[in-house]
């Protein structure tokens, strides 16, 4: 499929690859030893990793969800 062309609902190509690299990692057995690395790091740095979760979940628009937020507060005040 040509990168330019409209897929739709989603992103079935990078879907695709993402499930191959996924299985890959796992098929590697490098799994356990990836985990214990990022529990010490937690347990290490938990406040930096605290923010690093939370900047995750607002996934990679957060910053303009924070805007859109922001907009709404000074349309709505009176």
């Amino acid at each position: 499929m040509n990168n330019k062309q409209n897929q739709g609902e989603g992103d079935r190509v990078s879907a695709r690859k993402y499930n191959q690299d996924l299985r890959s990692f796992v098929a590697s057995g490098k799994v356990d030893a990836a985990a214990h690395r990022a529990e010490d790091y937690v347990n290490a740095n938990p406040d930096e990793a605290a923010r690093a979760e939370r900047k995750a979940k607002r996934g990679p628009m957060g910053w303009l969800a924070r805007a859109v937020d922001s907009l709404r507060a000074v349309i709505h005040r009176k």
